[in-house]
């Protein structure tokens, strides 16, 4: 018997939480998904945003962009997931401005464990930059390691003309051995921009 995955045991609780958090907030015409992955890395939960993607259009079509600034995670992500309809991209998030082929029709935009506590003026432009890259109903999700980088977070995406439209704690979370009061997709939260 092998033993169990703890990235495949992630991966199945972030399904089912994204799912249940985005949802209601979706209309129940849109037949396609695409989603902006920023800072994404190596990528381990390319497939399960491809089929949340997938399930929440009811088979619709579903692309991911992928981008980080780390070559070797970008490589990484290529290699693992050439089979889903997926592109990664060697690229700065804060410059994402720069990126004009990719469009600013991204129905999601996806930052799994951002890293607000350790720069927050630097995530304060990669936030503004994947608002900028939003479809005007589209939502940005982020997940957080941590309780209070996630009030942090949160309350730079406000200030950023965000609301937040659901925000759950995993109570499922993995905890990190060598890091006390943090856990695997602890806080997953959507959001939306503030209607005026």
């Amino acid at each position: 018997m092998q033993p169990p995955n703890p990235i495949a045991e992630d991966m199945v609780k972030l399904k089912t939480l994204l799912h249940d958090s985005l949802s209601p907030h979706l209309s129940a015409e849109q037949k396609d998904m695409r989603i902006l992955n920023l800072a994404c890395g190596r990528c381990d939960e390319a497939e399960t945003l491809i089929q949340v993607g997938s399930d929440l259009t009811k088979g619709g079509s579903v692309e991911m962009v992928g981008a980080d600034i780390r070559i070797r995670e970008i490589r990484q992500a290529r290699e693992t997931h050439s089979h889903l309809p997926a592109e990664f991209l060697i690229e700065d998030a804060t410059k994402m401005d720069q990126h004009t082929q990719l469009g600013d029709d991204f129905n999601m935009v996806f930052l799994r464990h951002q890293n607000f506590w350790h720069g927050q003026e630097l995530w304060k432009k990669i936030f503004d930059q994947g608002i900028a890259k939003l479809r005007p109903d589209g939502m940005l999700v982020i997940t957080s390691y941590f309780d209070v980088e996630h009030k942090l977070a949160l309350r730079a995406l406000e200030a950023l003309g965000m609301e937040v439209v659901s925000n759950k704690r995993n109570k499922a979370s993995r905890s990190l051995k060598d890091a006390p009061g943090k856990s695997v997709d602890r806080w997953v939260a959507v959001l939306r921009r503030r209607v005026v």
